[in-house]
């Protein structure tokens, strides 16, 4: 009964959650019907304050589109501001601006989408403006009360105006033109003058000043601050630490890694960054970690063998700076690529943060649905079902499983995606630890296994028992090991699957898809150990509390 009430306390705070999250994503409807409802180029000329934004769009020739069915989302500075805009460039009226210049501010404020303010997102508009680039949101706390800026620089005066053709809001100033590069934004900033000399010196600073059709940057910068923090002065001290070549525009020197690994070649604000746990950078087969802790945005904070090991805070309030090419990012620390050799990950699939936080971690068992992890996914209208390992099931590592129908019929879980944990780039053999449960007739539904999509050369079949006559190591010749230390049980067992290649340290893809049909009993999933293939594979074995036990 207990383990009742918690199921549906979680699901019906999940499904609360999905509600929510559903109400703020889907994009609103608008009737494409006639009505007296003015559209959005009619507004603003018929508007009190808009008036010389409305000249803006008819100059620059967008005014006629604004006025036909469509769906569109506007940002339209003011009067004040247009006037503020036009007199930084010397101008009196908007017929003074050149074509260039009118289309360039006109474009920045218009999206193709229809976005109220309940759409936003915090970090950016989730559509870009026809200009191209985003347009970055935050809130902000003034005298009590709280507003919406954009840009880092505009607030929204004016909220959620709906036309027949979209949403207009008024802001209190003028996007600033995107007219730099992100080497231009880095060189801007005296601040980074150590970081732009290092680009220069590796010739990164010609990528960064290139500007392709759907080719951006995101740059991960350097202050001379944090620099200094961490004993260099010059770029000199930088080719003291890194190069290692005669040459730092070679791909290969030190210097040149170190400075491609602060850019990630594509383009990725803060919140893109926080929506991944990793990123590739320019540097071959080297990526960035990303760990979101509450509001912190950190990069490569992780736990290796036991350790934290610190990471770099990206500084949000000063970061999500767009450029025409990318978008420049500020470190409180500096990152760098660490030299890593592969070991043993021995990993609990059962282990997940959704589980904790239901508070039944260890205690009680749950079902959950497709949805309920963020790292696992599955086909199929079945369910997963977190158990706790008792009767002839005692014994399991941390004393759980997950358990699941892995058959072919779709009512159940045809095929289920595990994200692993954080894998160094080696080559491993891949062990796959489970509780056998047979049919009738003796037999047990195969599956193939999949690691980043190849498929392991060794099917497993879950009504297998683990043959306990055989010594230790004639055991693991034949492809198979004890890993329960608090049960010596024949229902528990593990299979070597085969030999993987990591390519890149990163987190890894594993894929169990279900090829019978006539053992209706769960597969019962205790562990998955990714052991290097030149290390011990046998031992440790791990106890009912998850402890490493050796000989």
């Amino acid at each position: 009964m207990k383990r009742r009430y918690i199921q549906q306390f979680v699901y019906w705070t999940l499904g609360l959650c999905i509600i929510l999250m559903q109400g703020a994503c889907v994009k609103e409807g608008f009737t494409e019907t006639t009505d007296e409802t003015p559209n959005i180029a009619t507004f603003l000329k018929n508007s009190t304050d808009y008036t010389l934004f409305y000249e803006a769009i008819k100059k620059a020739g967008t005014a006629s589109y604004l006025d036909a069915w469509g769906t569109y989302t506007v940002f339209a500075p003011n009067n004040a501001a247009m006037s503020t805009y036009m007199g930084s460039l010397g101008k009196s009226t908007v017929a003074d601006l050149s074509d260039e210049e009118v289309k360039l501010l006109v474009n920045q404020h218009i999206v193709t989408d229809t976005i109220s303010t309940s759409n936003f997102r915090d970090g950016k508009i989730t559509k870009n403006a026809v200009g191209g680039m985003f347009i970055t949101t935050s809130v902000r706390n003034v005298d009590g009360h709280s507003e919406i800026l954009l840009n880092k620089e505009s607030v929204i005066i004016l909220p959620n105006q709906r036309t027949g053709n979209g949403w207009v809001h008024g802001v209190d100033k003028v996007f600033t033109p995107i007219t730099r590069t992100v080497m231009e934004e880095v060189l801007a900033n005296a601040q980074l003058s150590l970081f732009a000399e290092a680009l220069q010196a590796t010739g990164l600073d010609v990528l960064l000043n290139s500007v392709q059709t759907d080719q951006y940057y995101s740059v991960l910068a350097i202050s001379n601050t944090v620099f200094a923090q961490r004993g260099i002065q010059s770029l000199d001290d930088l080719k003291e630490r890194y190069q290692n070549t005669s040459d730092p525009k070679n791909p290969t020197d030190s210097l040149y890694m170190h400075m491609a690994y602060h850019i990630v070649p594509e383009l990725k604000y803060v919140s893109d960054l926080m929506l991944q746990s990793s990123h590739t950078t320019k540097v071959n087969n080297e990526i960035i970690l990303v760990k979101v802790d509450r509001e912190r945005v950190l990069i490569n904070e992780e736990e290796w063998l036991g350790n934290i090991e610190l990471g770099a805070e990206v500084d949000r309030g000063i970061s999500d700076n767009t450029a025409r090419n990318g978008v420049l990012h500020y470190l409180k620390d500096n990152i760098y690529i660490k030299q890593r050799f592969p070991f043993p990950v021995y990993w609990d699939p059962a282990d997940q943060p959704e589980i904790r936080m239901a508070g039944v971690y260890k205690r009680l068992g749950l079902r959950t649905y497709n949805g309920f992890f963020k790292d696992i996914k599955w086909e199929g209208s079945g369910w997963v079902d977190y158990s706790i390992g008792g009767g002839s099931s005692a014994g399991s590592v941390n004393g759980d499983y997950l358990s699941f129908q892995l058959r072919t019929n779709t009512a159940t879980v045809t095929s289920i995606e595990f994200k692993t944990p954080v894998i160094v780039r080696g080559r491993y053999r891949v062990w796959l630890s489970f509780r056998t449960i047979q049919n009738s007739n003796g037999s047990g539904n195969l599956m193939d296994v999949y690691f980043n999509n190849n498929k392991l050369s060794r099917q497993l079949n879950q009504g297998e028992y683990r043959n306990t006559t055989l010594a230790a190591r004639e055991l693991e010749a034949l492809g198979y090991k004890r890993v329960t230390a608090s049960s010596s049980s024949n229902v528990h067992n593990c299979k070597m699957l085969g030999i993987v290649d990591v390519d890149v340290t990163d987190r890894q893809t594993l894929k169990l898809v279900g090829l019978g049909n006539g053992n209706a009993s769960s597969f019962l999933l205790d562990m998955v150990h990714f052991i290097p293939v030149d290390m011990e594979q046998i031992y440790p074995m791990f106890d009912v509390n998850g402890e490493a036990v050796y000989p």
